[in-house]
């Protein structure tokens, strides 16, 4: 499988995250990458730019994410 960038921004903090990946990733996998690199304490969701959550169980090539995606890391509005 292809390799590939995405950019994922932390609407609470503001940091910019750059990660290689590849389409057979899940979303999930993604998030839990992002929470142990970040240190996160509370739970998240990952939506798109028009702030639609993806399901944390789609890989990424049937969620819509592609070569230059920008996502958002956002709290998970659903609470926990």
């Amino acid at each position: 499988m292809a390799e590939f960038k995405i950019t994922v921004f932390h609407s609470t903090s503001g940091k910019e995250v750059v990660l290689a990946v590849e389409p057979d990733f899940t979303v999930s996998s993604i998030l839990e990458v992002l929470v142990e690199s970040l240190q996160l304490k509370d739970r998240f969701v990952i939506a798109t730019e028009d702030n639609k959550i993806l399901n944390p169980d789609l890989q990424l090539k049937d969620a819509g994410v592609a070569e230059g995606s920008k996502l958002l890391l956002i709290p998970d509005p659903t609470g926990g």
